[in-house]
């Protein structure tokens, strides 16, 4: 059977983001988990999960993660997603869902992680 290398889950804390933790530790996945808890929580982590406090934006913590996890794919869902908040303030989603979500690939590119999942969602 071939290895299973870790998946890192980004806004892990989330909603989304957490259910995909439970489904991917309970299907035999590896996986870990970065956030900022800017709208997650972390207790919506199980306590056996790596996870590691922080933003995507911070490409030495990502290489660190990267490098002591071994990870094997990305899965993107560090998004912001309040709609009306995304009217009132578009230069802060701009920058969190896109040029952060940029800096996350090219990190994920430089360490060598061959799979990437991005996930886009809105909330109203």
């Amino acid at each position: 059977m071939t290895k299973r290398l870790p998946v890192l889950v980004t806004g892990g804390a989330g909603y989304i983001g957490s259910h995909a933790v439970l489904a991917l530790a309970d299907a035999g996945w590896p996986v870990c988990v970065i956030d900022n808890l800017t709208t997650g929580f972390r207790w919506a982590v199980p306590d056996s999960v790596p996870f590691y406090e922080g933003d995507i934006e911070d490409t030495e913590l990502l290489a660190r993660i990267f490098a002591e996890q071994g990870i094997g794919a990305v899965m993107h869902f560090a998004g912001s997603i309040i709609v009306p908040e995304s009217v009132e303030n578009p230069l802060k989603y701009y920058h969190n869902n896109t040029a952060k979500s940029r800096g996350l690939v090219a990190a994920a590119v430089e360490a060598g992680v061959p799979h990437f999942i991005f996930s886009s969602t809105a909330a109203t």
